[in-house]
């Protein structure tokens, strides 16, 4: 069996200012690094044998966080980047109303109807993040492993695990800055232990 800790970057400027990011980057506000420091506190007993982290910058500083004191390589890879989201990116969202309300009120509220004409689809982040997953997990079997990414691609991977349709991409749980999802993977099967936990800032 393969553990994997799936954490989401810490609050950044940009998320503070309700500006979409996407494969764009902006650092980490003074909250996004505290939390980000509870979490090194809470995860610290955990045995990671490796870590693999989006190379978007938001991630790779929250890994650094994470895995201070650890003495793990990490791995950055783009296929655990968020998801592409081409003219929205760097724009707030009330900019993005003005231009594009009908294109982001599918892609908020029913993303199986959302058209990625100008950004990444719902699909294609599954399909890479997957298949990275999947990937790790054959390297490092019956080793528990942390992961930081990004809101989209992780709910994108849940999603595919617990093999809904994308019109249930936003179901509850929210995935909210340096919260973590536990997936495990055992043989061919794939399970949820935990989703959005939060425990760390409580």
């Amino acid at each position: 069996m393969t553990t994997f800790y799936l954490v989401r970057h810490g609050e950044t400027q940009w998320n503070q200012e309700h500006r979409l990011q996407g494969w764009l980057d902006s650092p980490l506000t003074e909250n996004g690094r505290a939390a980000a420091e509870k979490l090194h506190k809470q995860l610290q007993d955990i045995p990671f044998t490796a870590a693999y982290c989006s190379s978007s910058g938001r991630a790779r500083e929250t890994m650094a966080i994470l895995m201070a004191n650890r003495k793990l390589p990490i791995a950055y890879t783009d296929d655990l980047r968020e998801i592409y989201l081409g003219k929205w990116q760097g724009q707030t969202i009330d900019e993005i109303l003005v231009t594009h309300k009908l294109d982001y009120e599918l892609y908020t509220n029913y993303p199986a109807q959302f058209v990625a004409s100008h950004t990444e689809s719902f699909g294609a982040v599954t399909e890479r993040a997957m298949f990275t997953l999947k990937k790790i997990a054959a390297q490092h079997q019956n080793e528990t492993i942390l992961i930081v990414s990004h809101a989209v691609t992780i709910k994108c991977i849940i999603n595919a695990i617990l093999q809904r349709s994308i019109s249930e991409l936003w179901a509850a749980p929210y995935i909210h800055g340096t919260s973590v999802t536990v997936i495990e993977r055992q043989g061919q099967q794939w399970l949820v232990k935990d989703i959005g936990n939060l425990h760390h800032l409580q």
